[in-house]
């Protein structure tokens, strides 16, 4: 494709007349740039200037993604000019796409995101890559699965490539308030508890929970109330010290912050539910992602 601007041609054919410009310029073979390169100097106050613009249009796949690392963000994490975290899941994903398909750039979209210390299990969670200029438009999608776990060193793994529009991206948001999350996470009460102390939260079926913005985000996001619907909670004593619970909510709960109520931020919150004894989460993982129709609405027995 060959680009010539309005303002070239105006000034490569300034003073001359009709008669003059179609001697000139003509019509057919040879290109208009080529033509106006013949023009001859005296006609032509500025050189014209030819620029060619090779590009396809982008292509997109989407899949499911499954995180291992309790270090690695979802995304390139930059603070104060300073990287944190072990690469991302953004870069195991996309550096070896643009590898096989040869492009200039790939763009992560993510149907949300965990904490950089929280990992992603289960099946996994949607993601879509945009592939821009691909020199290879349609390579074989199963490829880049044993790339992305080579890239990561075993981290990142992706599954259900499929090829996808441009319209999957916009319905990744949707689609994320519609779903359902399973958490499982390790509790420590610095109290000694037994298993009977925790039936308080196995009794919990689909509760409102009330979350202002958590301290540990209010610098970058604004101050609102959430509510959220706890759908059920399923403990598990582990010592006196000890417990775990899976978790079954509404897509964008807090659950750190459910969990040790967030000085009162929160509630109710586990804390809350165990009659206001101290209760810190020490580890959590996303069990799974599930529209409502694959939820159900009961624990595990």
């Amino acid at each position: 494709t060959s680009t010539v601007s309005s303002m070239a041609v105006v000034k490569a054919l300034g003073g001359l007349g009709a008669s003059e410009c179609l001697a000139h310029l003509g019509s057919g073979p040879p290109s208009l740039p080529e033509r106006l390169q013949r023009l001859p100097l005296s006609a032509a106050s500025e050189a014209a200037a030819t620029r060619f613009v090779i590009g396809r249009a982008s292509v997109y796949f989407r899949g499911r993604y499954v995180k291992l690392s309790r270090t690695m963000p979802q995304s390139l994490w930059v603070i104060d000019g300073e990287r944190k975290g072990d690469g991302s899941v953004e870069e195991s994903i996309c550096g070896p796409s643009a590898t096989l398909f040869g492009a200039s750039e790939c763009k992560f979209h993510a149907e949300g995101r965990e904490d950089i210390d929280v990992r992603m299990l289960g099946t996994g969670r949607t993601f879509v890559v945009e592939v821009k200029n691909a020199k290879r438009a349609s390579p074989a999608l199963e490829s880049l699965e044993t790339a992305v776990r080579g890239a990561s060193g075993g981290v990142v793994s992706v599954a259900g490539l499929t090829w996808c529009t441009a319209a999957a991206m916009s319905s990744l948001q949707r689609d994320a308030e519609n779903h359902r999350k399973t958490y499982v996470c390790m509790c420590w009460s610095p109290t000694p508890l037994q298993a009977e102390d925790l039936e308080p939260l196995r009794a919990q079926r689909d509760v409102e929970v009330l979350q202002k913005t958590p301290v540990r985000v209010l610098h970058r996001r604004a101050q609102a109330v959430r509510p959220r619907t706890l759908h059920w909670v399923e403990p598990r004593w582990i010592n006196e010290h000890y417990f775990q619970l899976r978790v079954n909510t509404q897509a964008g709960m807090y659950i750190k912050e459910f969990v040790h109520g967030d000085l009162g931020r929160t509630r109710p919150s586990v804390r809350d539910i165990l009659g206001g004894r101290r209760i810190e989460i020490t580890l959590l993982d996303v069990e799974g992602v599930t529209s409502p129709d694959e939820a159900g609405g009961e624990a595990a027995s």
